[in-house]
C-alpha cells in the first residue's frame, strides 16, 4: 500500500478501519495491547479510534504503525464480540 505495489490503494485504509472498528473508539484496548510500542508511538493509536469525524491523511510515518495491526484487529474483535451485543 505505502509502496504502491499493492492493488489497495493508501486511501481505502481509513476506510477498511473504519470498517473494522465499527465506527468506535478502541484506544484503551489498544493502548493494553502495545499498539503504541512503535517507532512512531501513540501516532498508532489514531488506527484505533474510528469514530465518524476522526479523519487523518496518511503517510509515510505510520509505516511502522502497520507491526501492530493482529493487536488492533484483536480490540476489534473483542469489543464486537463482548460489547455489541
Amino acid at each position: 500500500m505505502y509502496f504502491k505495489q499493492d492493488e489497495c490503494p493508501l486511501a481505502a485504509t481509513a476506510e477498511i478501519q473504519f470498517c473494522a472498528a465499527q465506527g468506535q473508539d478502541h484506544t484503551a484496548c489498544c493502548r493494553r495491547n502495545g499498539v503504541s510500542t512503535t517507532l512512531a508511538g501513540d501516532k498508532c493509536l489514531i488506527f484505533c479510534d474510528q469514530r465518524p469525524g476522526n479523519v487523518t491523511l496518511l503517510d509515510y510515518s505510520y509505516l511502522s504503525c502497520y507491526d501492530r495491526f493482529d493487536q488492533m484487529k484483536a480490540c476489534f474483535w473483542h469489543d464486537a464480540v463482548n460489547y455489541r451485543k
